[in-house]
């Protein structure tokens, strides 16, 4: 809360996702047993990290199962795929996407039990996080909903959006209208300063689409409101989304995000740019792991990690962690050198 808030802590902050069986061993005192993954894999957390927003647990490589989409998807270790899609065709989408509509519009708002009951499981899961934060509050933006949590793919929505624009519009004003619902059940202040909305739009040196593409199909707008309703609730609001957003950073920050992440050094983010250009942003990762944690030295790591610290946490806002995910590409002695050095400072 103080790094967040621009008080410079007694030392940063280390935000992370931790995906990586010999992280996770290493701080839960054991590897994973196939009985209580979750209990291995949050205790790792509390030991390792000071926040994190998802608790990880390895699948069954090669595991296959059927959605409710009827998407045919198989597991690997931290990771799914689809395998098969069940709508491969614009009309199929249309009489799917007019289905699910009629299914958003119908929502209420979360009655007193919801809220209650979400606050319920907030708190429970801080307690067995032992004073680890966690991000509660993970809204997603229309767009990046509509690509990720419902499948359509790039391809499928960019044949939509020429051919029945007036369609996926209506759709996505459905989709926003959910994530607010979704909003007004989890964000609690009591539980979590913070709200991360997911919304990954953007390959590596440049975003999925135009600027004036995203103000057509009222992205901006869509974060907008997102922190609005978060801000009204007591929480900072922290963009998330792999790749290069540099193209879309001014907008962002008009629309009122408090902060960025993961910061994918691979992809073209500066940091230290980011940090001249916003001073006023939380800065969330920002630790280069597709090649610095993944292939370097540990001195490099420790140097990396030190001259971070230095020049962006000297008055807070600044939450460190690698740039997407401690994955299994990670060795434990680099993820170890990059934790003592944020441990000094």
């Amino acid at each position: 809360m103080q790094a967040c808030s621009g008080i410079r802590p007694e030392r940063t902050p280390i935000f992370d996702l931790l995906l990586n069986d010999a992280v996770i061993s290493h701080f839960a005192g054991q590897g994973f047993d196939g009985v209580d993954d979750e209990e291995i894999s949050i205790r790792a957390i509390s030991n390792a990290l000071d926040g994190s927003r998802h608790i990880a647990v390895p699948d069954i490589e090669g595991r296959t199962w059927t959605d409710e989409q009827g998407n045919v998807h198989i597991a690997d270790r931290w990771t799914e795929w689809i395998q098969q899609h069940a709508l491969n065709t614009s009309d199929e989408w249309c009489v799917w996407i007019k289905r699910d509509i009629d299914r958003l519009e119908a929502q209420g708002t979360p009655d007193a039990n919801e809220v209650k009951s979400a606050l319920s499981r907030q708190q429970c899961l801080n307690e067995r996080l032992n004073g680890t934060a966690f991000i509660h509050c993970t809204p997603s933006t229309a767009i990046n909903d509509m690509l990720f949590g419902r499948h359509i793919g790039l391809a499928m929505f960019s044949y939509l959006w020429a051919d029945e624009r007036p369609l996926i519009l209506r759709w996505m004003r459905a989709i926003e209208m959910s994530q607010r619902r979704y909003i007004e059940a989890t964000a609690h202040a009591s539980t979590s300063n913070l709200a991360m909305i997911y919304s990954d739009v953007a390959f590596k040196q440049h975003t999925m689409f135009s600027r004036s593409m995203f103000q057509a199909f009222g992205f901006f707008d869509d974060v907008a409101a997102i922190c609005d309703i978060c801000h009204g609730k007591g929480l900072q609001v922290i963009f998330h989304s792999d790749g290069d957003i540099m193209d879309i950073a001014d907008d962002l920050v008009a629309a009122g995000i408090d902060g960025l992440n993961p910061l994918e050094k691979a992809a073209g983010m500066d940091i230290y740019g980011l940090r001249r250009r916003y001073p006023q942003l939380i800065l969330v990762g920002g630790v280069d792991v597709t090649h610095l944690l993944r292939e370097g030295t540990p001195d490099d790591i420790r140097q990396e990690t030190r001259r971070m610290i230095r020049e962006l946490g000297s008055e807070g806002r600044l939450l460190i962690g690698s740039s997407t995910e401690v994955s299994n590409h990670v060795p434990l002695s680099n993820y170890l050198a990059f934790r003592d050095a944020a441990l000094e400072g």
